[in-house]
C-alpha cells in the first residue's frame, strides 16, 4: 500500500528573518505552525545561516538540539531541511569559507533534527550568460561529495533541487530536468535523489506532469509554491496559475510517498507577525484539500 503524503511547511512561512529581523523566533514559529494544524516541518537553514542568525552563531548545535526537543515535545517532525547554498563554482565568490561552514553545519544540524532529506542547490560554472553542461556537472560532482558524506554520517539523505533560468539569456544548470536527472544518476547513490520545486518548474515552462513522470521514483521531497510564470513568487497554491489538479493526480500516479511541503517563503512577508495565524490556518485548509485530490 502506498504511503499517503503528509502536509508540511518550510519554517520560512513564519521566520523570514531577512524581512522580519528577529520578530518571530524559531520557537514561536514552531508553536504557531503547530497551533495552525501542521505536524511536519522543513527547516529552512537558508535564513538561519544569515550572519547573526542561529546557525551562524557559536552555539548553533545547542540551538539545533533545543529546536529538536521542542518539536519532539509537540509531536512534530522535521522530515526535510534546506541547506545553506551559494554559487560555489563562481571563482569570484566572497566569504567562501563562511559559506562552506554553513553547508557543513546544515548537514550536522539536519541530523540533530532527524531530517530524512536535505535539499541542496547545484551551481553554475558561468556567472552571467550560458553555461557549459560538462563544466557545471564536473564542478558539482567535485564539490559535493565531502558534504554528502557528512550528511550520510548523520543519517540524512540529500535531494538536489530543480532550478530555473532567471533571465531569458541566462541559463542555469539543473533548470532542465534532464540535467538534474543526469547529475543525480551520475552520483549513483540511493541516498542522493530529487527535490521538485513546482514554482521553479512553472517558470521554466515545461509540462510538469510529463517531467514528474520522467523523474519518477527519484522524487523524494517537494517544494510546493505557486506563481504566474514570470518570477519566483512563492505563493500559496491557487494564488498563481499552476494546474494543481493535474499535478496531484500525477504525484499519485508516480507513487510519490514523500511529504507535500510548502515553500511559500515571502507569502506572508508583508503581513504583521501578530496577525498571521489566520493565514496559517488557511494554508493548512488549502493543503488538506490538495492532498484529497491525490487519494
Amino acid at each position: 500500500m502506498m504511503k499517503a503524503m503528509r502536509l508540511s511547511t518550510s519554517t520560512s512561512i513564519m521566520d523570514r528573518y531577512q524581512r522580519v529581523q528577529n520578530v518571530v523566533t524559531m520557537e514561536e514559529c514552531i508553536q504557531r505552525c503547530y497551533d495552525a494544524g501542521y505536524r511536519v516541518l522543513d527547516m529552512n537553514f537558508c535564513d538561519m545561516s544569515n550572519p547573526g542568525m542561529p546557525l551562524a552563531l557559536d552555539n548553533w548545535q545547542e540551538w539545533a538540539e533545543k529546536t529538536a526537543d521542542q518539536a519532539a515535545k509537540l509531536g512534530m517532525e522535521f522530515s526535510q531541511s534546506h541547506s545553506h547554498f551559494y554559487h560555489f563554482l563562481n571563482p569570484n565568490v566572497e566569504n567562501r569559507e563562511f559559506h562552506d561552514e554553513m553547508i557543513r553545519r546544515s548537514c550536522i544540524a539536519s541530523g540533530i533534527l532527524g531530517v530524512k532529506w536535505m535539499t541542496v542547490h547545484a551551481s553554475n560554472d558561468a556567472v552571467t550568460r550560458g553555461y557549459s553542461h560538462a563544466a557545471a556537472k564536473a564542478g558539482n560532482l567535485a564539490y559535493f561529495p565531502p558534504y554528502f558524506e557528512l550528511a550520510f554520517k548523520h543519517n540524512v539523505g540529500v535531494v538536489i533541487e530543480n532550478m530555473f533560468d532567471p533571465t531569458p539569456v541566462q541559463r542555469t544548470y539543473t533548470a532542465n530536468y534532464e540535467d538534474l536527472i543526469d547529475l543525480v544518476d551520475t552520483f549513483n547513490d540511493p541516498r542522493i535523489q530529487v527535490c521538485w520545486d513546482f514554482g521553479h518548474a512553472n517558470l521554466v515552462g515545461y509540462d510538469q506532469c510529463e517531467a514528474l513522470k520522467v523523474v519518477g521514483k527519484r522524487l523524494k521531497s517537494t517544494h510546493i509554491a505557486d506563481n504566474h510564470g514570470v518570477k519566483d513568487e512563492h505563493l500559496l497554491p491557487f494564488y498563481g496559475d499552476i494546474d494543481w489538479g493535474s499535478i496531484m493526480k500525477t504525484l499519485k500516479e508516480i507513487g510519490y510517498e514523500g511529504d507535500f511541503t510548502y515553500e511559500i517563503t515571502p507569502w506572508l512577508d508583508r503581513v504583521p507577525p501578530q496577525i498571521r495565524d489566520t493565514a496559517l490556518r488557511h494554508s493548512v485548509e488549502v493543503g488538506e484539500y490538495l492532498l484529497k485530490l491525490a487519494e
